[in-house]
């Protein structure tokens, strides 16, 4: 028998066979009310490494920034999300102005000085 420790830093018994492990199976209920399985990567993928790394840069990079440099980024961040919004969506405001502008304008109510002098008069 050999002892071989597990991902807690535990030592456990095993027998002379090993065993492969599985994948931990999770299951969802799609909207049809019908359950799927799928499996999570036993390894994690360059992304998610990538990702990580990211994040770390991140977290390191606002913590050491001073109120006024974060508020600053943040107004930054949102500027440059409103813009590539608009950017990304420019035919489809353009087509809405364009219509709007072809479109009749709807009458006014009369004015006053429109009336005629008869009922101007009372």
């Amino acid at each position: 028998m050999t002892t071989r420790r597990t991902s807690r830093g535990t030592s456990r018994a095993t027998s002379g066979r090993t065993s492969r492990r599985r994948a931990a199976t999770r299951r969802t209920t799609t909207p049809g009310g019908g359950r799927t399985a799928y499996r999570r990567r036993s390894t994690p993928k360059v992304a998610t490494t990538v990702g990580s790394a990211l994040g770390l840069l991140v977290v390191t990079l606002l913590t050491s920034m001073s109120w006024p440099q974060r508020l600053g980024l943040v107004a930054l961040v949102l500027v440059a999300g409103l813009a590539w919004v608009l950017w990304s969506h420019r035919a489809e405001i353009r087509a809405a102005a364009d219509q709007a502008a072809d479109a009749p304008a709807s009458p006014s109510p009369p004015t006053p000085a429109d009336a005629p002098a008869s009922e101007r008069d009372r």
